[in-house]
């Protein structure tokens, strides 16, 4: 185990690491759309927990309705975010994040990850880079018709 400490400095060199690595391939980390989708309900996120890794775009409101509207929105695009996206993206309007509440998301999961495991970083950068491009770009390819319920 380790200490409170150690674990924040791993988390640290880890999101630094990935830092440089978006860089040295052409993405500065600010260049991601993640929180700036324009789109109160919709964040991009990249998440590493003990499930593994994660590319998710995440629909979350305090109310159910609009929460499950926008994503319904989405849903009516499923055929163009697949085209884009593949078959491994994942979709489930009933998300429960544990612990905390219900969302709706679209993701990526690389499984038997771990930020703790240094060895696992290189093919977690390279996951996370290649799934974020390839969600972010079916996202900004459907965000006008979804952003007006179209």
């Amino acid at each position: 185990m380790y200490t409170k400490e150690e674990a924040k400095a791993i988390k640290i060199g880890f999101w630094d690491g990935f830092k440089r690595y978006s860089k040295k391939k052409g993405r500065k980390m600010t260049s991601w759309v993640l929180k700036g989708t324009q789109i109160k309900e919709v964040q991009l996120k990249f998440d590493l927990n003990e499930e593994g890794a994660f590319v998710v775009l995440q629909v979350d409101s305090k109310l159910d309705a609009n929460r499950l509207a926008v994503f319904e929105s989405f849903e009516k695009y499923k055929p163009v975010i697949d085209e884009t996206c593949g078959q491994d993206l994942i979709w489930d309007k009933h998300y429960f994040i544990k612990g905390f509440k219900e969302v709706s998301v679209l993701y990526y999961h690389l499984p038997d990850i771990s930020i703790y495991n240094k060895d696992d970083w290189d093919k977690c950068y390279t996951f996370f880079f290649k799934q974020m491009s390839l969600l972010e770009e079916a996202f900004l390819d459907v965000k006008e018709v979804v952003m007006y319920r179209g």
